[in-house]
C-alpha cells in the first residue's frame, strides 16, 4: 500500500448516504498509511434547504453553511484518520441547458469550492506533492485544470456517465473533455475500460472489493426461510417485468429490498405484491444481520448500455454472508462465472432462485465467503498504489511513492 503520502479526493459521492460506497471504501483504507482529505458531495443551496424542510437534514448540514468546522477528522478502526471536507453550498445549475450562461455559473461555483479546498489543504499542511483522485466528479474536474496543487491527477470513473439520465447533460460533455486532462483514469469494470482507454492517457482496472470482515459477520451455515434479498438503491438499473414474474411464480417466497426507493412508480410496482417488503436503507454495519436472514441474493439489472459498465459492490457483500447469488448477466461478470448463477432471460432467473435454494450446502457456502475474501478494498488498495507508484515514476520519475 501507498504509504506516508498527501492524497485529495474530490468526490460527487455523499459520504453520509446509507449504502457502501466504492470511493469511501478506498478512502478509508488509504487513510491508514496516507493523510487523505476526503471532499464531500458539493450540495447546492436548494439541495440543502430542501433537505432541511423535509427534515432530512444532513449530518453536515452546520459545515455545509459554514456555522462549523468544516473539516471533520474520522479515526479508523486499523489506524489512521479521514479527513472529511465539507465544501462551502454552490448555486444550482444542472437544470441550465449547456451554454454560456451555465458556463459562467459553473466556473463560479468550481472556484468557490476549490478556494475552500486549498484553505482545507493549507490547515493540514498539505503541499503541491499530493496525489489528487478525481472521483466520478468530471464536473468539476474539467474546470479545475491548475487550481488545486497536486503530483498527480487521477480519474476514477465507476459507472458510464453518458447513459446517466441524472448526469448526462452536463456530465458526459465535462468527461470527454477531462478524460484527456489527468494523468490516468482507473475505472472499476472491464465495459468502462473498453470505452474510455481511448480518451485517456493511460486506463487502468481496479475493480470493486468488499468489507470482507464486516459482510463475513453475516455468515451462517444454518438453514434459511425463503426470504430473496436486495441490497442497494431500488432505481431505474433493476428489470421489473423479471422481478413481477418471480414474485408471481414464487408466493410462498417473501422478497425483502433494503435501499432507498427512488421513484414513486417503482414503489407503486413493488407494492402490489403481499410477498414483497420494503425495508427501506439501513447503515452498512447493518446489512451483514439482514443478509444472514436471507436464502439468496439477487442483481436484477437490466442488461443495457448503463448497466454493462457496472461492477456492482453488492455481488462480493453477498458471497461473503455465504449465500447463493441470482443474477442478470447485465456485464462483464466473467470473474462470476462459476460461482454465483448468472441468466440473460426472467424465466432463467426465476428458475435459478428455486434451484439455489434447494441445492446450497455447507461447502458452497465456505467456497464462496473464500471467493469474496480475494476481493477486499485492501487488495484494491494494493492494486491502485502500484498505478500511482508506476504511474510517478513514468511521468515524473519519481522515487518517493513507497508500497
Amino acid at each position: 500500500m501507498l504509504k506516508g503520502r498527501n492524497i485529495i479526493c474530490y468526490s460527487r459521492t455523499n459520504w453520509f448516504d446509507d449504502y457502501a460506497k466504492t470511493v469511501i471504501e478506498l478512502m478509508k483504507v488509504f487513510s491508514e498509511e496516507n493523510r487523505v482529505l476526503y471532499v464531500d458531495y458539493q450540495f447546492t443551496w436548494k439541495d440543502a434547504l430542501q433537505r432541511l424542510l423535509k427534515g432530512e437534514q444532513n449530518p453536515n448540514f452546520w459545515q455545509i453553511l459554514g456555522l462549523k468546522d468544516r473539516i471533520q477528522a474520522y479515526p479508523q478502526d486499523k489506524g489512521g484518520t479521514l479527513y472529511l471536507f465539507t465544501p462551502p453550498a454552490i448555486l444550482p445549475t444542472n437544470f441550465l441547458p449547456q451554454g454560456a450562461l451555465y458556463e459562467r455559473l459553473h466556473r463560479w461555483n468550481v472556484k468557490r469550492v476549490n478556494r475552500a479546498i486549498r484553505k482545507a489543504m493549507k490547515r493540514l499542511d498539505m503541499g503541491e506533492d499530493t496525489v489528487l483522485i478525481n472521483s466520478f466528479n468530471p464536473d468539476f474536474g474539467a474546470y479545475s485544470k491548475g487550481e488545486i496543487p497536486n503530483s498527480l491527477e487521477i480519474y476514477h470513473c465507476y459507472d458510464e456517465i453518458g447513459a446517466a439520465d441524472w448526469a448526462a447533460k452536463h456530465g458526459a460533455p465535462a468527461e470527454a473533455h477531462y478524460l484527456p486532462m489527468v494523468d490516468a483514469t482507473v475505472v472499476t469494470s472491464a465495459g468502462l475500460l473498453k470505452s474510455k482507454s481511448p480518451q485517456t492517457p493511460q486506463c487502468f482496472l481496479v475493480k470493486n472489493g468488499v468489507n470482507y470482515d464486516l459482510f463475513h459477520s453475516g455468515y451462517t451455515e444454518e438453514a434459511k426461510a425463503p426470504i430473496i434479498g436486495y441490497v442497494g438503491a431500488i432505481d431505474f438499473r433493476s428489470d421489473y417485468d423479471l422481478l413481477q414474474e418471480c414474485f408471481k411464480s414464487y408466493p410462498d417466497y417473501e422478497f425483502h429490498f433494503v435501499g432507498k426507493v427512488m421513484e414513486e412508480q417503482i414503489e407503486e410496482i413493488l407494492k402490489q405484491y403481499p410477498n414483497v417488503k420494503l425495508l427501506g436503507s439501513k447503515p452498512a454495519k447493518d446489512l451483514p444481520a439482514f443478509l444472514k436472514t436471507c436464502a439468496v441474493g439477487i442483481i436484477p439489472f437490466e442488461i443495457n448500455e448503463f448497466t454493462k459498465g457496472v461492477y456492482p459492490l453488492k455481488i462480493n457483500e453477498y458471497l461473503a454472508t455465504g449465500i447463493p447469488v441470482v443474477s442478470t448477466r447485465f456485464g462483464e461478470l466473467s470473474d462470476f462465472e462459476n460461482i454465483a448463477s448468472l441468466h440473460e432471460d426472467a424465466q432463467g432467473f426465476a428458475q435459478a432462485l428455486k434451484w439455489e435454494i434447494e441445492n446450497d450446502s455447507t461447502a458452497k457456502r465456505q467456497e464462496r465467503a473464500q471467493f469474496a475474501k480475494q476481493n477486499s478494498w485492501y487488495g484494491r488498495v494494493d492494486e491502485f498504489s502500484e498505478i500511482i507508484n508506476q504511474l510517478e515514476k513514468s511521468l515524473h520519475g519519481s522515487e518517493s511513492a513507497t508500497s
